[in-house]
């Protein structure tokens, strides 16, 4: 068979229409995590341990949380490891996150900062759950000449191929589903062109294929 430009086409369109029915039909049915219930569980620790609350103190609240959050997913979910805390750089922001679940097809994790950044959300193949857990989130789309604001309990539901400028003071508890692997350049590339902080690159990799590992392995994708 002549390899011509017609036929490159016609692969790449067979490619996009079996990949866009996977994406839409299949993907869909491996979730395991429901964005409103991780909210409500977040908002039974933020009540005990959260900003407002008289005993504030965010590692109570955060291992408070991933407590709540392994007895609703006991197989999906590892309670926080404090020596697993790694930074993330991606779209010009800095914090650090912990992962709680990683699969190929969901990530559930806490990340933040207590010294604020803002920078570029990406534009993803996955909806993102964005539940804030302590401080405050404001973001912002293009023509918008306001920030939408979150506060601790607040969920901003990014749909996917949707993209925006965040600023964060705080931590969340981020909710991913779709393409994971799609995800991983926007958080990884920064280290080889600006950062050079391979530590937590190889870190990062570790722990996230350890997860996706282990998931696989119980048949979760």
């Amino acid at each position: 068979m002549r390899f011509d430009a017609m036929t490159l086409g016609r692969v790449l369109l067979y490619t996009f229409i079996a990949w866009s029915a996977f994406e839409r039909y299949v993907i869909p049915k491996m979730f395991v995590f429901d964005p409103a219930r991780l909210q409500e569980i977040s908002k039974e620790s933020i009540a005990l341990y959260g900003d407002d609350s008289g005993n504030y103190n965010r590692t109570l609240l955060f291992n408070d949380l991933s407590a709540r959050l392994k007895k609703e997913y006991p197989k999906y979910v590892t309670e926080i490891n404090w020596d697993e805390w790694v930074f993330n750089n991606a779209g010009n922001a800095m914090g650090a996150m912990v992962i709680l679940h990683a699969s190929i097809t969901e990530y559930l994790i806490i990340f933040g900062t207590p010294l604020g950044t803002e920078g570029h959300t990406g534009k993803h193949q996955a909806h993102d759950y964005f539940t804030i857990l302590s401080g405050q989130q404001t973001f912002f789309y293009p023509g918008a000449v306001e920030p939408i604001v979150y506060n601790p309990g607040d969920q901003n539901w990014m749909k996917q191929g949707d993209f925006a400028q965040y600023a964060l003071k705080g931590f969340a508890l981020e909710l991913a589903q779709g393409c994971i692997p799609c995800m991983l350049p926007f958080g990884l590339i920064e280290v080889l062109t600006s950062t050079m902080d391979y530590t937590s690159f190889g870190w990062t990799t570790w722990y996230s294929a350890r997860h996706m590992g282990l998931n696989l392995l119980q048949g979760k994708i």
